[in-house]
């Protein structure tokens, strides 16, 4: 009994020495981590060091030659350092290089400054909270003229967020474009991946303008994935202005469209969305645009000619919206455009359909990189098209507007463009019978209205690398498309 009581004493004893040499240790790691930070060009007025909750605050910090950074508080809690990093000698007591791991629980930043002078851009952060954040030690080896932008490229390659939250986030560009949000936020992120992602009045204001030329109310995102413009951006190959392709998203949508520019301009918009379906190599997509409406005041002298137009084709306003739908199927080789709808209340419909087979790698390549003329030196072909006009009054009042300014009759007008549309001989281009059949039928379009279909059924399919050939054909220009026309009422 009596031995026991001596353990328990000096288990006791150890303990209180411990606890009490904890205010002594957090001291000396508080100043170490402030002379570190000093000696790579960062000033700090106040550092606090907990060791028991494993946290650090830092208060306004201060860096580079000139304040490019500025951080007026800068806490962490929870955090951790890898076992790995302990045994090979690596403390944090000096801050953080790039390329150093970091584990922390919970980061808070409040009014955060970072300017780059060389590139004329300014970052500011009102306020930043993030949780479950886990960075690995990445490639820091870089040797070249960009070397910030790439090493953020390279952190966020190997970042992983539970949460980020940002509040009044600003960044002005070297022509002092300025672009805001009122509030970011992200959920899930896994070294490139964004499962949740939502912002909060974004806007864009040019330089000395007074109003935001354009603002979005809301702009949601589901299944983010950047991890092509990420690597992209990583390389040691990159520089600014290099094409990042494709952002695949599962879901994305933006409202509330507004601004100094869509008013003057009388423009309004309700909202733009995308939505894709990945099965493997098979994919389904539906972009959106809707109520879209221009309406343009008096008031406004920018937007005076498209008053004019309109009021001569007795319009107050003109309303669109536009939905279109595609498939990838990488396994058969084929690109389906399902449906592309272009439609203005009561004026026109306009639908096209396609598809493009023998797609090869080189093919799906350029379409991740969103390289257009990279598609047109592949092997793909197109087998199929379709083009369907449903005339509703567009064409009536197109008429009355130009008779407005010839002093001729609408009926004139239309007798006349139909004529021109029959006798019309592209340069070069003799004229075959299809050719002739095909002018026809949109001449009775012009004439009596209705729907006009143009179907394109080339045999063989037609390479997109002959793609220029369309726009210099030749006499076969019919054939070669396998092309033909219908109306119907």
């Amino acid at each position: 009994m009596r031995k026991s009581f001596v353990v328990l004493a000096v288990v006791l004893g150890l303990v209180g020495i411990g606890a009490a040499s904890i205010p002594f240790a957090e001291e000396f790691a508080a100043t170490r981590l402030k002379a570190g930070l000093s000696e790579q060009g960062v000033q700090v007025e106040t550092v606090q060091v907990g060791l028991l909750d494993r946290s650090v605050s830092l208060g306004n910090v201060v860096g580079g030659p000139n304040g490019e950074l500025k951080v007026e508080a800068w806490e962490a809690s929870g955090l951790a350092w890898p076992l790995d990093e302990l045994l090979k000698g690596r403390l944090p007591l000096r801050g953080l290089d790039w390329g150093d791991p970091l584990h922390v629980a919970r980061l808070h930043l409040r009014n955060f400054r970072l300017a780059t002078p060389d590139a004329g851009n300014t970052w500011t952060i009102g306020e930043l909270t993030g949780t479950d954040i886990d960075l690995p030690r990445y490639d820091a080896a870089y040797d070249g003229p960009f070397r910030n932008q790439v090493m953020v490229a390279r952190l966020l390659g190997a970042l992983t967020v539970g949460r980020l939250e940002q509040r009044d986030l600003t960044y002005v560009s070297l022509e002092q474009m300025s672009q805001s949000a009122a509030s970011v936020a992200l959920s899930d992120y896994r070294q490139g991946l964004i499962d949740v992602l939502e912002m909060k009045d974004f806007q864009v204001k040019p330089a000395d303008a007074r109003m935001a030329g354009l603002t979005v109310a809301d702009v949601a995102a589901r299944g983010v994935d950047l991890r092509r413009p990420i690597a992209i951006a990583s390389s040691i190959d990159w520089e600014p202005g290099t094409p990042i392709g494709r952002v695949p998203m599962a879901e994305g949508r933006l409202s509330g469209f507004g601004g100094d520019l869509m008013t003057r301009y009388g423009l309004s918009l309700g909202s733009v969305s995308t939505e894709t379906v990945r099965e493997g190599e098979f994919s389904r997509s539906r972009f959106r645009v809707e109520d879209f409406v221009l309406a343009p005041s008096l008031r406004s002298v920018e937007a005076l000619g498209m008053l004019l137009v309109l009021q001569s084709m007795n319009l107050k306003e003109v309303r669109l919206g536009f939905d279109c739908s595609t498939l990838e199927d990488r396994a058969r080789h084929v690109l389906k455009v399902e449906g592309c709808k272009l439609s203005g209340q009561g004026l026109a419909e306009i639908s096209l359909t396609a598809q493009v087979i023998d797609t090869d790698d080189e093919f799906w390549r350029a379409i991740d990189e969103a390289d257009l003329f990279g598609v047109l030196g592949t092997k793909a072909a197109l087998s199929s098209a379709r083009l369907v006009i449903a005339d509703k009054s567009l064409l009536q009042r197109s008429l009355q507007a130009k008779a407005r300014l010839s002093g001729q009759t609408p009926a004139a007008e239309r007798t006349a463009l139909a004529a021109e549309i029959r006798r019309f001989q592209p340069p070069g281009v003799l004229i075959t019978q299809d050719m002739s059949k095909v002018f026809d039928a949109v001449g009775r379009f012009v004439e009596q209205g209705g729907t006009l279909t143009l179907d394109a059924m080339p045999q063989p399919a037609l390479g997109l690398e002959k793609i220029d050939y369309l726009l210099k054909p030749g006499a076969d220009l019919v054939n070669a498309l396998g092309l033909t026309a219908t109306v119907s009422r």
